[in-house]
Order: C-alpha cells, then sequence, then structure tokens
C-alpha cells in the first residue's frame, strides 16, 4: 500500500524537465516488457529485489518462487497493453530509483539503480477481484461495528496490541485490540478523523489520532541513521509530550 501512496505523491513534485535516466535503466524496462509479453515469469523473477509489496489484504511476494506463481494473477492483458506505449521519456528519476511516472504511466513501476524491479503499483483485475475476496473474508469475521472500510491503509502489531488503520470514506480510522484478543470482539479503542501527512519526499507517513488530551502516532519511518530507528512505530503523546514509543511490525 505505502508504494502506491507514494507512487500518488511523486505525480506531483515530477520537476518540468525530467533528469535523463540512464541508458542502462531504459534498456533493463524494454527487457522487462519483453519478458512480461512473452510470459518469461521464470526470468523475470531473476530481477525483483525481494519483497515485493502488494496492496493489503494481499499477501507481499517475498522470493522468486512465490513471484512465478503469481505472475498470471499479476500481469494481465490490460497490464501488458499499457506498456506498448513506453518510450524513454516516461521514466522519472528519484533519489536512485527510476519509475514510469510519464504520459499514461502513473507510478506503475519501479526499479532501483541496478535495474531490479522494486515495485510494482498496479494492480491487475484478478488481483482486484482477488484482493476483494480476501477483504470480505476478513471483515466477515471482525466486529461488527468495525467490520466496514473501503480500504486498509495498514495493520500493525506490537506485543500488547493489535492496530488497524482503515480509510473509510474520506476518513481514517484507528482501531485497536489488546493482544490476545479476537477481532470479533469489540475493540478497545476506536478514533475516527485521523490525518495522514508524507514525511518529505523520501519516503515515510504519519498517521495521527486525537483522543481527548491524547495523541496516538503512527509514525513510518524510513530515512534513518540507524537500522532500530527505522520501521512502524507508536507514540503515545500527552498534551503534546511523547509518553511512549512502541516499535510495530506489519502483519497481512
Amino acid at each position: 500500500m505505502k508504494n502506491i501512496i507514494c507512487a500518488a505523491l511523486f505525480l506531483f513534485i515530477i520537476p518540468s524537465a525530467q533528469a535523463q535516466a540512464p541508458a542502462s535503466i531504459i534498456k533493463r524496462y524494454k527487457e522487462i516488457f519483453k519478458l512480461i509479453k512473452a510470459d518469461k515469469a521464470q526470468e523475470l523473477s531473476k530481477l525483483v529485489a525481494y519483497p515485493l509489496i502488494r496492496q493489503n489484504p494481499l499477501k507481499d511476494i517475498t522470493n522468486a518462487n512465490e513471484f512465478v506463481a503469481y505472475f498470471p494473477v499479476l500481469f494481465d492483458a490490460s497490464f501488458k497493453k499499457k506498456f506498448e506505449r513506453f518510450n524513454d521519456t516516461v521514466v522519472f528519476e528519484h533519489h536512485g530509483g527510476y519509475g514510469l511516472v510519464g504520459g499514461d504511466f502513473h507510478g506503475d513501476m519501479w526499479l532501483d539503480d541496478r535495474g531490479n524491479i522494486t515495485g510494482i503499483s498496479v494492480i491487475s483485475r484478478r488481483e482486484t477481484t482477488l484482493r476483494n475476496q480476501l477483504t470480505k473474508q476478513i471483515q466477515s469475521k471482525i466486529y461488527p461495528a468495525v467490520s466496514h472500510w473501503d480500504e486498509n491503509i495498514l495493520v500493525l502489531q506490537s506485543p500488547k496490541l493489535l492496530i488497524r488503520i482503515d480509510r473509510v470514506g474520506q476518513k481514517l480510522r484507528y482501531v485497536s485490540w489488546s493482544q490476545g484478543r479476537p477481532t470479533s470482539s469489540k475493540p478497545d479503542l476506536v478514533l475516527n478523523n485521523g490525518v495522514a501527512e508524507a514525511q518529505g519526499t523520501q519516503g515515510g507517513w504519519t498517521y495521527t489520532f486525537k483522543n481527548g488530551d491524547w495523541t496516538y502516532v503512527i509514525d513510518d519511518v524510513e530515512m534513518c541513521e540507524t537500522a532500530n530507528q527505522c520501521g512502524y512505530f507508536l507514540r503515545l503523546n500527552l498534551k503534546n509530550v511523547e509518553k511512549s514509543s512502541t516499535r510495530l511490525k506489519v502483519v497481512k
């Protein structure tokens, strides 16, 4: 999901004159498109930087075997047809990555500086169907008052909490259960009217929810000096004073 949101953000920061992508990146994109068109999943699987993140609640693709099995779901006829409109001018360089964000493309695919696929934000019709089926299965098992959402942004877990961030209409909702309690039970806390803010152009998002004098902040930290400073954190602030910070892990 995060990759998809970031891809949308990049559309607003593309300079009027894009930096020319290296010839090696252009060549790699053309190679990738040929492999997709020819359904050569095994060869293409070697050009992916895993994991390949998929929109919730779809499972991420973590290795080459999973990629090969998922290939028919990922790339459908409309996806392949769109890539026929590729030309050298649609590649945008952003902090060492190269994405398709010009012309008819809207962040559809990203490569790293080695030419490996790091993100695919397009979701095919078959993948959409699978996502909707999984969503209905999950909704059927969740407490009725919070079982509807238009899009799941995140599911996060700490040793003490299970947290969902969902988009309901135009609003963001925070729902949490104490660890060990089923999601079919009444949540411990439901907060609405959350605010999402991008942390600059290099990635990372902050989701903020108010609860009286308390503020619940979910931080997605991507720019950091050490590995333990990156990741997801729940920060609890009382009257703008941080009282606790808890590391979270993403679950699907």
